[in-house]
């Protein structure tokens, strides 16, 4: 039993001496934990695609709707979005997020870990709001984001098109990794294209030179691109696939289609590197005969833009917790929309080892991970990650100004 003293921020046990704000929170999450081991085992048997994630996000919003935190669905206009207040103080000294993912990927479900990752941010709203209800003084404002598609369209571009992040100073989620834990993420800014030639079909055999050959545009767009490859920054990515290659040996095609992805570093590197990708779709189209329409698909994801200053508490806070983690974040690695909300606001996405042998993320390795039993404690240490980050930030006022200046002088 704990005797509430005063609302101040700590509580007294009966054996003496102050319980620190993560000890709170640590003895406020055990009693959220089965539901939010619940929620991650539901989805995880349950995977929704991006923005199809009607019934992920009513099972989140039911969970935190019975604790008394309120729900606004289909925030932004998005229909599987929610926002909720988690924590709501007057005159705050900074606004806080709590970003939450729940989609699936096509045919292997749950393997990316969205599951136990909106289960951990959904664990550490829960916490945060019980300290509040028990009389902690808080003295910023926390709100949870559920941010619903991220393997696909990226709706925390939309968010960010909305300007819905320049109104907070700080935002973070959990994510899980098959090999290692970080304090934070290094990601690749992104662009996507869809380019369809179009030729003129005829018999391969009977009379080929009737026919406009459209895949030759295709061909010759990938030999471009590949030529390309030894003029640009070791940082950057060129992905290429064959959508549409013809249908027959013995038929000129015509159309044929192709789907590239273009990563660097830096977004102003990559703008000029998509430049020059449409200009080869067009090069290819003119010297093949063809014509093309060049559509950009999805949303342009942003690198992340690196907070060091946040990047350091968050590695105070896992050493603290006695995790095995790599100092700062990867070299280089994927793309993700939390990029753009990065230069809205500090933005923060620790990576968290699961248990057992190194697994590849997008396998079904790893969705079969989100329901063995050893996920329970990594979604523990995950909501731990996440309030002790928040906590250090409500506890040291100063550091969060830090953490902006930071962001100001480099977004």
């Amino acid at each position: 039993m704990y005797l509430l003293l005063n609302k101040v921020d700590y509580l007294y046990t009966y054996l003496g001496g102050p319980m620190s704000l993560t000890e709170q929170f640590s003895s406020a999450s055990e009693s959220f934990a089965q539901e939010a081991f619940t929620i991650n085992y539901t989805l995880a048997k349950n995977p929704e695609l991006s923005s199809h994630e009607f019934k992920s996000v009513k099972t989140i919003g039911a969970v935190l709707e019975k604790h008394g935190i309120p729900v606004t669905y289909e925030f932004c206009h998005l229909p599987t979005a929610f926002k909720a207040s988690v924590v709501k103080v007057d005159n705050p000294k900074g606004r806080l997020a709590i970003l939450c993912e729940y989609d699936a990927l096509p045919d292997v479900g749950h393997a990316c870990g969205h599951c136990a990752s909106g289960s951990m941010s959904v664990l550490a709203a829960l916490a945060l709001h019980k300290m509040q209800q028990e009389g902690v003084a808080f003295n910023m404002d926390i709100d949870i984001i559920g941010t619903p598609d991220e393997e696909a369209m990226g709706c925390k571009v939309d968010m960010c098109n909305a300007g819905v992040f320049k109104d907070y100073d700080f935002a973070i989620m959990v994510h899980l990794d098959g090999e290692e834990t970080r304090p934070n993420s290094q990601f690749l800014a992104l662009d996507c294209f869809r380019a369809k030639y179009h030729g003129k079909p005829a018999h391969a055999a009977g009379e080929p030179w009737n026919g406009i050959n459209a895949v030759n545009g295709v061909q010759l767009a990938i030999h471009a691109m590949d030529m390309l490859r030894q003029q640009v920054r070791p940082e950057s990515r060129i992905g290429t696939w064959i959508i549409n290659g013809g249908t027959a040996s013995n038929v000129i095609p015509a159309t044929g289609e192709l789907e590239v992805t273009v990563r660097h570093t830096e977004r102003d590197y990559l703008n000029g590197l998509s430049t020059q990708i449409k200009k080869i779709f067009e090069g290819a189209a003119l010297c093949t005969g063809t014509t093309v329409d060049v559509e950009f698909y999805g949303n342009p994801y942003d690198d992340m833009n690196q907070n060091h200053r946040g990047t350091h508490l968050i590695e105070e806070v896992m050493t603290d917790m006695g995790l095995d983690f790599e100092p700062g974040p990867a070299d280089i690695g994927g793309s993700s929309d939390i990029g753009n909300v990065s230069y809205q606001c500090a933005a923060f996405h620790p990576k968290l080892r699961l248990a057992g042998p190194d697994k590849v993320c997008h396998a079904k390795e790893f969705a079969d991970a989100m329901l063995e039993p050893t996920i329970e404690q990594t979604i523990l240490d995950g909501a731990n990650i996440i309030g002790g980050t928040l906590l250090r930030l409500v506890e040291n006022p100063t550091v969060l100004e830090e953490i902006v200046a930071e962001f100001n002088a480099t977004k």
